[in-house]
């Protein structure tokens, strides 16, 4: 019986041995896990990761290099009561400028680039593109979205779609610019929100001069899944920004640049964007794609050189006597 009790004893002091499977099936638990903690942290943080805001209490036209009285400080308002911060920058310049020189600059012919950047920075890391645009000939309405430089609110699908419409107005309605000369212009996420604006206003009977994209995608979730490709982004992702459902309805002469290196928005996106939209406007401006060699996302114009600004020349003298 002592042998026994002490053999009992023995026996349930000994370290219990597991087996692989167990190892390995700890382990697959640990890494599910994980994988699900990474997907809950993403679609928490979703909107941080579409809109990396960046802020600025004060964007000055003049300490970003514009001459004195070539751009002006706006502030637009939104049908939900956001205010926007804005630059709009003329072809000309006088030290004398004022208010009332530039709204009546904006009466003389020539085309107003409404302007859309991308979902990094503000309208104040961009004025080489916007004095490049003025030298063409053109007015620039520059927006910042909603919760971007000195705008209030926050950023969301829906938000930037009014922050458009805003712009929009602010030129039709308030200052008077015919639809015909206004050219959207978008870049990579900018891009989505000018097709959506260039589509409800081509089925409004109020088309644009022209639709100008740098890097688009096809959707948000299209882009998103090429760089986060390791967890499901169409069902994690609320907003979608869908632009191959809607080019097919803007009936404006659309140019479209795209970089075979970039990657962000894969080129082939930016191809598959373009096939989607019609051949042509409805006054017979053939739609055109360029392909800049070398470019990635966010050195598109740079790689162009004077490619870039010959396309735009070419592009605005194209859409001047058109009827979209």
């Amino acid at each position: 019986m002592a042998m026994e009790a002490a053999a009992a004893a023995t026996a349930g002091n000994t370290p219990r041995r597991y087996g692989l499977r167990h190892y390995a099936r700890r382990t697959l638990i640990y890494l599910v896990s994980i994988y699900l903690v990474l997907c809950l942290v993403l679609f928490l943080f979703q909107r941080s990761l579409t809109y990396p805001v960046l802020r600025e209490p004060a964007i000055d036209p003049q300490r970003a290099g514009f001459p004195d009285g070539q751009a002006r400080n706006l502030a637009l308002e939104t049908s939900d009561a956001v205010r926007l911060g804005a630059w709009h920058v003329r072809p000309t310049k006088s030290r004398a400028a004022v208010d009332a020189d530039f709204d009546a600059a904006l009466k003389s012919p020539g085309p107003v680039d409404l302007f859309f950047h991308g979902n990094g920075g503000h309208r104040g890391h961009r004025p080489d593109l916007y004095l490049t645009l003025a030298d063409l000939g053109a007015h620039v309405l520059a927006i910042d979205y909603r919760g971007y430089g000195d705008s209030a609110g926050s950023p969301s699908e829906e938000g930037l779609a009014l922050d458009a419409r805003a712009a929009w107005d602010w030129l039709v309605n308030e200052k008077g610019v015919a639809p015909a000369r206004i050219v959207l212009h978008g870049e990579s996420l900018g891009c989505a929100v000018a097709i959506r604006l260039a589509k409800e206003c081509c089925e409004a009977g109020t088309p644009p001069a022209g639709l100008v994209l740098e890097a688009p995608f096809t959707r948000l979730t299209d882009a998103a899944a090429s760089i986060y490709w390791f967890v499901p982004v169409r069902l994690l992702l609320r907003e979608r920004y869908p632009s191959i459902e809607r080019i097919g309805a803007v009936t404006c002469p659309i140019l479209v640049f795209h970089g075979p290196q970039d990657g962000v928005v894969p080129f082939k996106q930016g191809r598959e964007l373009f096939e989607a939209a019609p051949a042509a406007s409805r006054s017979g401006v053939a739609k055109r794609f360029v392909e800049v060699p070398g470019a990635g996302h966010n050195d598109l114009r740079e790689r162009a050189g004077a490619a870039y600004r010959k396309e735009l020349e070419t592009f605005f003298a194209s859409c001047k006597d058109a009827t979209p």
